[in-house]
C-alpha cells in the first residue's frame, strides 16, 4: 500500500517520499495529530492534509491519508492522562502535581487539595468479550440481542473454537462461577442449545423450531449486527490503522458544520460497498450506485459504530429456577407437534410477567417445558383414515384428529401405549432438564389441559383398568360359588380363591403393583397436579370412583387444583363426588390479576352458596312462611330482587345454572336443606341466610317438653352455623379445595365463546397470576390489603 504526498501551503519542503513500510506508521501518525488537535481550531489544524489515492483493488482494498509534516508532529506529545509541563511560575496553594511548593522558611503552609480524578481514556485495541454482542431472530425478523450472559458464554464459545485469546475480564467470569466452554452451551433461559458452527440454535425439548444467530462486532446506525465477513474485514483494517490510538468521547469529534466536510483518512474497498474513517470513531459505509442512484439518495452512507452500545453483564441474565413445570397437552395435537410448544411459552411469559409485576422480590422463577406426546404413538397407524367416509372429509378428519384420541384411551389395546408414550416424554424432558442444570433441587409439577390432565392423574396414582377387571372377575366368581351346586366344583373354587387372596396379601402394594408396568414409573416426584380444562370427574364416576379412589391416602402428589373456565363444555367439578351438596357451593373464583386479593392465598376464603340455591330456598321458606311474609310486604319485593340474580358483581356474567338441566348443572335438591331452617331472621338481604338463625318464640319454647328439649337444643346449635355448614352437615369433605373458577368477560356469551373457552387458558392473566401465587405464595402486606379498596364481593 503506497500514497503520494499532497504539500502543504505552511510547509512545502516537509514532503517526501513515503517508504512503503512507514505506511501503517503515517496512517497511524495521521490519526494520532487528529486526535491531539481535537480541542483547537480543526480546519487550521488539518488544512494541509494529503488526498487519497485510488483503490488498488477491486474486490477489497484500502488506502490511507498522510499528513504533511507540521512543527505539531515533531513537539512532544504529553501523556493523555497528565497534563503537560507549564513554564508559568509557582503558584502558591497549588498541588505537588500540578505546579512546585514554596518550601521558604517564612512561606505558611496551606492544606494540599486533592487533585479530581482522572478517568483513563481508552485506546484502540481488541474488543473484549463485553463489548461484542450476540444475537438471533426468527426467519426474517428484526435481530434481537441475547441477554449479557448469554452473550458473554457465547462469545467465549467463539473465541474458544477459533483459537482466540480471552480477555481477562472474561476469564475471571468463567473461573469465580465454575463455567466451561468446552461443551454445548445453552442459551435464551435454558430452551436453546448451540450448534458446532455457531450459526444457530436449536430447541432442546420440543423439535423443529430453530434460530439464527450473528456475531456484532460493528453496527449499523439502528445497532443492527453487520454480516460477519464484513464486520471482520472492517474490524481487521480499523486495527491495522488506529491501533493504540486514543478513542475520544461521545460519537463523533466533527461539530454539525462540519459534518458536512468531513476528512477522510482511510478507506476499506469491498464488493459493492466502501467503509471511510474520517476519525477514530467516525466511521461511515456507502453502497456503489449509479449516478442517478446516488443522485436521488439513494447512495447516502450509514454511520457505523464499533462495539455494541452496552457492554454486556454477567448479572444479566434470567432468575434461577425455582419450580419446573411440565405441560402434558390434551386432544387435537395430532399434526400440530409445536403447538404445545406455543402453549406452553405463552404460559411461561404470563406466568413471569405477572410475578415481576406481583412479586418482584422473588429470586427464583418458575420454568414450564411443554410434554408433546401424541406425535410418538403409532396406535391404530392410519387404521382409522381407512374407514372413514369419503364425504364431509374435512370435518371427519378433524374429528378423526381429536375426538379419536379420548376413544384410544379408552381402549383396553391402545391405553397402555398412550400411558406409557407420555410417561417415556415425561422423563425425557425431566432428564434433559436436569442434564442442562444439574444444581436444581426445586420441586417439579405438572400442568395437564383436556385429556392430559386425565392421562396425568392416572399416571401418578399408577391407576389401571386392570383393577376394575379383576374387581369383575372376583364378583363373577363369588356369584358362581352361590349357584354352584356341584361341592367337587365349588371345592376347587375355594381353594382357587384362597391361593389368590393370599398371592395379593403378600404381594406389597396390592393388585395395583402387580398389574403396574415399569415403563410407566417416573423417574421424579410431583407436588402439584393442575388439572386445567379436565374431564377428569366424569372418568372418575364412569370408573365408579369414590371420594376414597380420588385422593387415596398413599398419593403421590401433594394437591389437585381442578381449574376451569365455566363455559367450557369439557370441564366438570371434582368437589361434588364427596358430598353431592357441593353443587350447590360455589368453586373458588380466582380473583382478576388488577385486584390485590390475588396475590394472597386462597386458603382462607370463606364457603359461598348459589345465588340460585339461596332464591330456592326463599320462596320455600316464604310459602311456608305466608303470615310473615305478608306483614315485610315491600320489604320482601326488594330482597328477591336482590337473590334473583346470579350474574357475577364483575364481569356480568351468569354463574349459577338453571334448576333441572343437567347432573353438572348445580340443581338444588328438594331435601337438602329443610326449608323451615331458613326462616326470615329480623336482618333483611340474602347476606342474612349465611350467618344468622331465626328467633324462637317464647310460647313455643314453654311448650316444649323435655323429652324435646335436646332435640331443640341440638337444632338451634345446628342454626347457629353458617348455610354452607349445615348443608355439606357432616359429610367427608376434601382436605382441602379442589374446584377453581376463572371469571369470564363480559363477551362470553356467545357460541363461539363456548367453543374457544377450552382454548383460552394459556394466555388467561388471572389463570397466571393464580399459578405465580401457587408456586411461589407470598402474601401481601396487610397494610396494603387494608388499605386497599377492593372490588365488590362476588358471589
Amino acid at each position: 500500500m503506497s500514497a503520494e504526498g499532497v504539500s502543504s501551503p505552511t510547509s512545502k519542503d516537509d514532503v517526501s517520499k513515503d517508504d512503503p513500510h512507514e505506511s501503517d506508521k503515517k496512517c497511524a501518525d495521521t490519526a494520532e495529530n487528529q486526535t491531539e488537535s481535537e480541542g483547537n481550531d480543526y480546519n487550521s489544524n488539518h488544512s494541509g492534509r494529503n488526498q487519497l489515492s485510488p483503490p488498488q483493488q477491486p474486490t477489497a482494498s484500502a488506502t490511507s491519508n498522510n499528513s504533511a509534516s507540521t512543527s505539531t508532529k515533531n513537539s512532544t506529545i504529553a501523556d493523555d492522562t497528565m497534563p503537560a509541563p507549564q513554564s508559568n511560575p509557582p503558584i502558591p496553594n497549588r498541588s505537588p502535581a500540578v505546579g512546585k511548593r514554596n518550601l521558604s522558611p517564612g512561606a505558611a503552609r496551606a492544606p494540599t487539595p486533592v487533585p479530581p480524578a482522572r478517568t483513563k481514556k481508552k485506546k484502540v485495541t481488541d474488543l473484549r468479550c463485553s463489548e461484542v454482542r450476540w444475537f438471533y431472530r426468527r426467519s426474517e425478523d428484526k435481530w434481537l440481542h441475547f441477554n449479557g450472559r448469554d452473550s458473554l458464554i457465547l462469545e467465549a464459545k467463539y473465541r474458544s473454537v477459533f483459537s482466540i485469546p480471552i480477555d481477562d475480564q472474561m476469564t475471571v467470569e468463567l473461573l469465580e462461577h465454575n463455567m466451561s466452554v468446552a461443551h454445548s452451551v445453552v442459551v435464551l433461559d435454558g430452551l436453546y442449545k448451540v450448534n458446532d458452527d455457531l450459526t444457530k440454535v436449536e430447541s432442546i425439548y420440543w423439535k423443529a423450531d430453530a434460530c439464527e444467530i450473528r456475531r456484532g462486532s460493528w453496527f449499523n446506525q439502528d445497532w443492527q449486527p453487520l454480516e460477519p465477513p464484513i464486520a471482520d474485514a472492517i474490524e481487521a483494517h480499523h486495527l491495522q490503522c488506529f491501533r493504540g490510538q486514543t478513542i475520544p468521547e461521545g460519537t463523533t469529534v466533527f461539530s454539525s458544520k462540519e459534518a458536512s466536510n468531513k476528512p477522510q483518512l482511510t478507506e476499506l474497498q469491498l464488493d459493492g460497498m466502501e467503509i471511510r474513517w474520517s476519525s477514530v470513531i467516525d466511521v461511515s459505509l456507502s453502497f456503489k450506485r449509479g449516478a442517478i442512484l446516488r443522485y436521488i439518495g439513494w447512495g447516502k452512507s450509514q454511520a457505523l459504530r464499533r462495539g455494541y452500545q452496552q457492554e454486556a453483564e454477567w448479572d444479566d441474565a434470567p432468575a434461577e429456577v425455582g419450580h419446573l413445570v411440565l405441560v402434558v397437552h390434551g386432544i387435537g395435537q395430532k399434526g400440530y407437534e409445536n403447538l404445545i410448544a406455543e402453549n406452553a411459552q405463552q404460559l411461561r411469559e404470563a406466568v413471569v410477567g405477572a410475578m415481576e409485576r406481583c412479586f418482584p422480590e422473588e429470586k427464583t422463577r418458575p420454568l414450564f417445558l411443554p410434554v408433546e406426546w401424541r406425535s410418538s404413538l403409532v396406535l391404530d397407524d392410519g387404521v382409522t383414515d381407512l374407514v372413514t367416509l369419503p364425504k364431509m372429509s374435512t370435518m371427519r378428519n378433524a374429528l378423526n384428529s381429536t375426538a379419536m384420541d379420548l376413544m384410544f384411551y379408552h381402549s383396553p389395546l391402545y391405553r397402555t401405549e398412550i400411558v406409557g408414550g407420555v410417561v417415556k416424554q415425561l422423563n425425557r424432558i425431566y432428564s434433559l432438564f436436569i442434564e442442562n442444570n444439574p444444581n436444581f433441587t426445586g420441586p417439579v409439577s405438572i400442568f395437564a389441559h383436556s385429556l392430559g390432565s386425565v392421562i396425568s392423574y392416572d399416571i401418578l396414582l399408577h391407576w389401571s383398568p386392570l383393577v376394575l377387571y379383576d374387581k369383575y372377575v372376583t364378583q363373577a366368581m363369588d356369584l358362581h360359588m352361590k349357584e354352584c351346586t356341584d361341592p367337587s366344583s365349588l371345592e376347587v373354587m375355594k381353594a382357587f380363591q384362597q391361593a389368590r387372596d393370599k398371592l395379593y396379601e403378600k404381594i406389597e402394594g396390592g393388585i395395583n403393583k402387580m398389574l403396574r408396568n415399569k415403563d410407566e414409573e417416573l423417574q421424579f416426584n410431583v407436588k402439584y397436579l393442575f388439572a386445567v380444562g379436565s374431564p377428569l370427574a366424569v372418568f372418575l364416576v364412569m370408573r365408579g370412583a369414590t371420594h376414597a379412589d380420588l385422593l387415596p391416602t398413599k398419593m403421590n402428589i401433594e394437591r389437585i387444583f381442578n381449574i376451569f373456565h365455566p363455559y367450557d363444555p369439557v370441564a366438570y367439578r371434582l368437589e361434588p363426588l364427596f358430598i353431592p351438596e357441593y353443587r350447590h357451593i360455589r368453586p373458588v373464583k380466582l380473583f382478576s390479576s388488577s385486584d390485590l386479593r390475588a396475590r394472597n392465598p386462597y386458603e382462607d376464603i370463606p364457603l359461598e352458596v348459589y345465588k340460585s340455591y339461596l332464591k330456592k330456598l326463599k320462596n320455600e321458606s316464604k310459602k311456608k312462611n305466608k303470615a310473615a311474609d305478608a306483614k315485610s310486604g315491600g320489604d320482601d319485593e326488594e330482597e328477591e330482587d336482590e337473590c334473583d340474580s346470579d350474574f357475577d358483581a364483575k364481569s356480568g356474567s351468569q354463574v349459577g345454572v338453571p334448576d333441572g338441566s343437567s347432573p353438572r348443572s348445580l340443581t338444588p335438591p328438594p331435601t337438602s336443606v329443610d326449608a323451615a331452617s331458613v326462616e326470615k331472621p329480623a336482618k333483611k338481604g340474602w347476606f342474612s341466610f349465611t350467618s344468622s338463625a331465626p328467633k324462637k318464640n317464647t310460647t313455643e319454647k314453654v311448650a316444649t317438653t323435655s323429652a324435646e328439649a335436646p332435640v331443640e337444643l341440638a337444632k338451634e346449635a345446628e342454626m347457629e352455623l353458617p348455610l354452607p355448614e349445615r348443608l355439606l352437615g357432616s359429610g367427608t369433605r376434601p382436605p382441602h379445595r379442589l374446584d377453581f373458577q376463572l371469571q369470564p368477560a363480559l363477551t362470553d356469551k356467545s357460541y363461539w365463546s363456548v367453543l374457544k373457552s377450552h382454548f383460552s387458558y394459556w394466555t388467561n392473566a388471572d389463570l397466571a397470576l393464580f399459578l405465580a401465587n401457587v408456586l411461589f405464595a407470598k402474601p401481601a402486606n396487610s397494610d396494603q390489603v387494608n388499605g386497599f379498596e377492593a372490588p365488590e364481593a362476588t358471589s
